[in-house]
């Protein structure tokens, strides 16, 4: 009943045509139900009288009313599609709105493909309930009505029976229906599984070629496949026997009532025709029964289908709009965390009671490692999350009492991957303001330097960029983020690791890009790469949530603190312009706790045997259990150490530039507990097996050496995941 108000909401914007179609159903029902009162007429009348003029004028009217019932028929299936198809249309429309309503927290926790089989596997089968299930309903139980209510008319007796035997035969199926709701919906959610392994497939297709694994992505597959068969069949047996279970049911009814009233004819109490009557309306009965029965399974399928698209419109944003929110202003005098603490669940707080202004103006970058907050401060900044306590401010004002679009007209966004849709420059450039002529994204191009680019193309700006822009760069699809960026006109541009996913030469020139167009504006930056932030005004160092550090570049340094110790890890490191090689000196060698105590040269000789490898963002550098056969350093980017835990992978941290891993693993030739994944494009320094056999046979006492620091970094560290 749940599904079917939930329908019935859905058609209720078109009542008025529903009301045409009920007429027609009306129209059809009614002729059908007044058919077996015919047939009664001519055996009862103009049979036993012998009356042809009574014959001819029953069957002309049986012949108009069977000639309106056709026309009937073709305006109801035509109104049914019309509807139908709006019908859809808006739920689509809802489900699509409620895309872009939905915060980050929503999209942190549900799978793309679990959505798309939203969008596709569970509205096909609502549109299907409403294209013949609503219609199959609404006529089979006007048919149902109509003939119950006559049968008490011919013969009082047998229609009594008829309804008690219906009643008790029907409670069986109804039951058996709830197992199969709830069966139904197992096997949409398992079918949204299987969707989401596809596309996860697709968006890693190139790693799985390169490491061979289209035999374990395949055997997972079918694991998958294997439940969803197990879904399926008990799903459709479910169904199946709902409306067995009720077409069985009518038969023993017809049977029933054919014996009974054969013997009331027999015995006189009965007409002929008053017989034929009945069993006529009785057949009525069992098909419009049948069809409900048949009808059943595909409901069922349905309120499946309409339970997980009715939960997706149920779910609500992390961070809903105010009902009294004002216009912001432009920002004039500063922007403000007034003691921020926030967390993305009960693990423990993310911001801790954090507090700093930055001045209109003013380019500040956000520091610290992994996991200490810079990310979040630039969601909280963009309300992408609301704090749990405290506030941000612009100007005094508390951004959650702003409306959406005046923050978002003011702050313009450029970030570590680019999003560019599959149309042309202008268009993804005119993504930053859609009202803006040819001239302004001509000019916004300039400034990102990306116009000399464009106008190269054969078709310049009108040329496709191509599905995620894999007809561009990287630094290309940067720069255009950067134009996107400056059509807007912000009063605060926000960068989040804008250049990290740059080679050398590329970053720098992005840099000097992004230095230019941020005059004049106020710029917030969060970048885990020192390097790109000596020149701003102000850097923040953040740690575990709190702001522990602030000053020039020189000044932190000068400190001996955490900024230091952050920039000596990052230093030391030489990078080929193309930023597909690298060298490392003996000094930031000898910051790695394994290798401390070693001299001068065979930490040279190390470094000489240190061979670079570039690895794809979303690429595994080697998966847990595989043999430890090398040692790597990030030089540049970042990744994800995973540990599989019930079948499941958990990520228990995140390494990036100077970090390093694998160490204990290689010296012990022992499995990985571990596996790693870039989440950026990485750049590593790596000691395999071969060139470490060979620095042992060179270097006599480095096993001793290491070995004895080895045990060392197992009693410091015995749950490290290496």
């Amino acid at each position: 009943m749940g599904f079917v108000r939930w329908i019935a909401r859905c058609l209720a914007p078109y009542w008025k045509w529903w009301i045409a179609v009920a007429f027609a159903l009306l129209v059809q029902a009614a002729f059908r139900v007044v058919v077996p009162i015919g047939y009664q007429s001519i055996f009862d009348v103009a049979i036993a009288e012998s009356n042809r003029e009574l014959l001819v004028t029953i069957l002309l009217w049986l012949m108009g009313g069977w000639l309106l019932h056709g026309l009937a028929g073709l305006a109801q299936d035509y109104l049914t599609a019309w509807i139908t198809s709006r019908a859809m249309n808006d739920l689509r429309e809802r489900m699509f709105r409620q895309l872009q309503r939905l915060s980050n927290a929503f999209y942190a926790r549900v799978d793309s493909g679990d959505l798309m089989s939203r969008f596709s596997n569970d509205l096909a089968v609502v549109e299907e309930a409403l294209a013949r299930g609503v219609y199959t309903v609404l006529f089979s139980s006007l048919i149902l009505g109509g003939s119950l209510i006559l049968l008490f008319a011919v013969e009082w007796r047998l229609a009594t029976l008829t309804l008690v035997a219906l009643f008790v035969s029907l409670t069986v199926p109804r039951i058996l229906s709830r197992r199969a709701h709830a069966r139904a919906y197992d096997r949409k959610t398992c079918e949204a599984e299987v969707s989401a392994a596809v596309q996860e497939s697709i968006g890693a297709h190139s790693m799985v070629r390169a490491f061979d694994l289209r035999e374990y992505t395949l055997a997972h597959f079918r694991a998958q496949l294997k439940r969803l068969a197990e879904k399926t069949v008990a799903t459709y047996i479910s169904a199946a026997l709902v409306g067995r279970t009720a077409s069985q049911s009518v038969f023993f009814v017809q049977i029933l009532i054919m014996g009974l009233g054969g013997w009331l004819a027999i015995e006189g109490a009965l007409s002929i025709g008053a017989l034929v009557g009945f069993v006529a309306l009785l057949l009525n009965v069992s098909n419009a029964s049948n069809h409900l029965a048949a009808v059943a399974p595909d409901l069922l399928r349905a309120s499946g289908g309409a339970r997980r698209v009715q939960e997706f419109l149920a779910a609500e944003p992390a961070v809903p709009e105010a009902a009294d929110v004002t216009p912001l202003p432009r920002l004039a005098r500063e922007l403000a965390f007034d003691e921020v603490s926030f967390a993305y669940d009960d693990a423990g707080p993310i911001l801790d009671r954090l507090s700093f202004a930055v001045r209109a103006g003013e380019s500040v970058a956000l520091v610290g490692s992994s996991g200490s907050g810079k990310s979040t401060i630039l969601n909280l900044l963009l309300r992408l999350y609301h704090p749990d306590s405290g506030a941000v401010r612009f100007d005094g004002v508390d951004i959650r009492r702003a409306s959406e679009p005046s923050l978002r007209d003011q702050i313009g966004i450029v970030l570590q991957e680019t999003v560019l849709l599959n149309t042309s420059f202008a268009e993804n450039i005119r993504l930053g303001k859609l009202d803006a002529s040819e001239r302004e994204i001509v000019q916004a191009a300039k400034l990102a330097e990306i116009h000399e680019a464009i106008i190269a193309k054969p078709q310049g700006y009108d040329t496709q960029v191509g599905e995620g822009g894999r007809h561009l760069s990287v630094g290309q699809r940067q720069r255009i983020a950067i134009a996107r960026a400056i059509l807007r006109d912000p009063a605060v541009l926000v960068l989040d690791e804008a250049t990290s996913a740059l080679d050398p030469t590329t970053e720098a020139a992005v840099h000097q890009t992004l230095a230019e167009v941020g005059r004049g504006r106020t710029v917030i930056s969060a970048t885990h790469r020192l390097a790109s932030v000596v020149d701003v005004d102000r850097v923040l160092v953040i740690d575990q949530g709190r702001l522990v550090e602030e000053g020039r570049h020189r000044q932190l340094l000068e400190q001996k603190g955490a900024y230091f110790r952050l920039w000596e890890k990052q230093s030391g490191f030489e990078i080929s312009d193309d930023g597909s090689r690298a060298h490392v000196t003996t000094h930031r060698l000898r910051l790695i706790p394994l290798l401390v105590n070693l001299g001068e040269r065979t930490l040279e000789s190390i470094a000489d045997e240190l061979s670079s490898e570039v690895v794809p963002r979303g690429r595994f550098v080697f998966r847990q259990g595989d043999v430890g056969n090398a040692f790597y350093i990030v030089v540049k980017g970042k990744v994800e150490i995973l540990v599989s835990v019930d079948g499941r992978e958990k990520r228990t941290a995140t390494l990036e530039d100077g970090d390093f891993f694998g160490e204990l693993a290689f010296l012990d030739s022992k499995p990985r507990n571990a596996s790693v994944r870039t989440l950026s494009p990485s750049l590593f320094l790596v000691l395999r097996r071969r060139e470490f056999e060979r620095l042992l046979e060179n270097e006599p006492g480095l096993r001793e050496a290491l070995e004895e620091r080895a045990r060392f970094r197992r009693t410091e560290l015995p749950d490290r995941q290496d």
